[in-house]
């Protein structure tokens, strides 16, 4: 689901759709109980009271989220399932949930700071994987408009720095020039003669890594893939003389 049919989806599940509300359920509905399970450090199922709270913050977070906020859905969405997890463990007071040690100096009930940061670095990492996977499900989606399959990334990928230079100067070029970009996406295909006549780059090499850089251009115009920014790093190798 993309960033923009996500808020469509808050805004309207916000005024009343239902129907918008249970679609955000169940795209989320993985992502709520790993988080939840995250945060109580054990495996939880949809039987559990844990998970039912992590549900309630859920439908409360599409209530009460700003649309024109800094920090994203996800983050809110976590923010307010740990708020409601915590809230819950102190009423329970029971330590199989979140690690509880006692205070020696005031016999008080405290949270084990230190297990609460490791909670939230397994989440973090948790949703980096999860945002991942769901940008290379757009990739791929994106790519087969393009007749190329994602499993050929790797096989496609030249293996020199200063070729992959050179392609990024290509896809620089390409994502600049308004009229290759809307060529480009109405007819998905790469309009290489075009390409070559505006910027002199060799038809050899585009014809070569014709794939590699489609992939590239199709990057650069979705910046909002961030985990996917790894495809379009120059590694500091040594250049090959090839």
């Amino acid at each position: 689901m993309k960033e923009t049919e996500v808020t469509t989806y808050i805004l309207s599940a916000a005024n009343g759709d239902e129907i918008a509300r249970e679609k955000l359920i169940n795209h989320y509905k993985p992502y709520i109980i790993n988080t939840v399970g995250h945060i109580c450090k054990r495996y939880i199922t949809w039987s559990d009271e844990e998970s039912s709270i992590g549900l309630l913050a859920f439908n409360r977070a599409i209530e009460t989220y700003d649309v024109n906020a800094n920090k994203t859905f996800l983050n809110y969405v976590y923010l307010l399932i740990k708020r409601e997890l915590i809230d819950y463990f102190r009423r329970e007071q029971n330590n199989a949930h979140i690690p509880i040690e006692v205070d020696a100096t005031d016999n008080q009930l405290t949270t084990n700071v230190y297990d609460i940061e490791k909670s939230m670095n397994s989440y973090k990492e948790s949703v980096q994987r999860e945002e991942l996977i769901e940008e290379i499900l757009e990739l791929k989606n994106t790519l087969l408009l393009f007749h190329i399959e994602f499993e050929e990334l790797e096989k496609f990928c030249p293996k020199h720095r200063k070729t992959k230079m050179n392609l990024l100067k290509i896809a620089d070029d390409f994502i600049r020039d308004s009229e290759l970009v809307e060529s480009f996406s109405m007819k998905k295909r790469l309009p290489a003669a075009k390409l070559v006549e505006k910027y002199g780059h060799r038809l050899k090499t585009i014809e070569r890594h014709r794939k590699y850089i489609i992939t590239l251009i199709i990057l650069k115009l979705h910046p909002e893939w961030q985990q996917l920014s790894q495809y379009i790093e120059i590694p500091l190798e040594s250049e090959d003389k090839s």
